[in-house]
């Protein structure tokens, strides 16, 4: 199969096997752009490269979060939205407030700096935080881990800090400084759900439990086939904050508050690409690529949106031979 790309964007053909078990080759379109101070985009001109794999912040902690999800995956149902970064504070403070909106849905978190856990007169406590200027918005800083001996784990977030067996085991250690402003950690007895705007990986919950059933019974007949009943979100990679059902559209708003001294606000661009498909006897497909997964780093003021377009290769007179990324005016 030939490939050919002649848009501005990174484009990556790469073989999958889809739900139903065909062989498709899905076409990845990413393009990256630098935010000016009011909000005009322009192409970066050193492109983020097209990751093959995720991006895991500590390579050899096998707990690590990721910094950057990766590009392959099957086609998304709806858009993923992930914010990369620290909170930024002006001066130093021990709590701020920081704000994601795209259109009208908020997801806010309240930031708090170092604090630990204390004997209190009513209990193992959070204490006071220590002032900050910044506090990278990482799942590590976030509630979740698990116990000394993994007997109980947060399977939302096995990076965080807060779980133990016990509330005494957690005398003296860190606590989460990522929080709901409407669910904070006041306590060893708080069991709120994993906040931040960061990737979720594979094996951890939600989108662990979306993959479906991968017992004997997959293994003797399905296997390395997808499971019956894998559900498409699966390739969803945001937090549930920030995971739409819908596909974001051209001008949609994004602003971004408390993450650089300058408040980030932008209309997400177009994808101007169309994949073109050619099979055997001269047949053709062509489909826009629409955005499924956007990247906001608001530090460094860049912008990534890619978008996905899968074709069956075929098989007997129907046999896939070239694709084509062309722009789309």
């Amino acid at each position: 199969m030939s490939f050919v790309n002649e848009t501005r964007y990174a484009a990556l053909p790469v073989p999958l096997v889809d739900p139903e078990g065909r062989d498709v080759v899905v076409t990845i379109v990413k393009a990256t752009f630098v935010v000016g101070e009011r909000g005009e985009l322009r192409p970066a001109e050193d492109p983020s490269p097209m990751r093959t794999s995720d991006v895991a912040r500590d390579p050899d902690d096998p707990r690590s979060s990721l910094r950057f999800p990766s590009d392959i995956s099957l086609e998304k149902p709806g858009t993923d939205v992930v914010v990369v970064g620290d909170a930024v504070a002006p001066r130093p403070v021990k709590v701020m407030d920081v704000v994601v909106q795209v259109k009208q849905r908020l997801a806010p978190l309240s930031v708090h700096g170092p604090r630990v856990y204390y004997d209190g007169v009513l209990g193992v406590a959070v204490g006071p935080a220590a002032p900050f200027e910044r506090v990278p918005l990482i799942y590590e800083n976030a509630y979740g881990g698990a116990s000394e001996d993994l007997a109980v784990v947060e399977l939302e977030n096995p990076a965080g800090v807060g779980v133990a067996r016990r509330a005494a085991d957690l005398i003296g250690k860190r606590a989460p400084q990522i929080e709901h402003p409407e669910r904070p950690h006041t306590s060893a007895l708080d069991r709120h759900p994993p906040m931040g705007y960061g990737a979720i990986p594979p094996h951890w919950s939600p989108r662990r439990e979306l993959i479906g059933t991968c017992g004997s019974s997959w293994q003797k007949t399905r296997m390395p086939m997808l499971p019956a009943d894998y559900d498409p979100r699966f390739a969803c990679v945001a937090h549930p904050s920030l995971r739409f059902e819908e596909r974001l559209a051209p001008g949609d708003p994004i602003r971004v508050l408390g993450m650089s001294l300058v408040p980030l606000a932008l209309e997400l661009p177009r994808l101007a690409a169309r994949v073109h498909a050619r099979f055997d006897g001269g047949e053709r497909e062509e489909r826009p690529v629409l955005i499924d997964t956007v990247i906001v780093l608001p530090t460094e003021r860049r912008l990534e949106v890619s978008g996905r377009v899968a074709f069956a290769t075929g098989r007997a007179r129907r046999v896939l031979r070239a694709i084509e990324v062309r722009a789309d005016a």
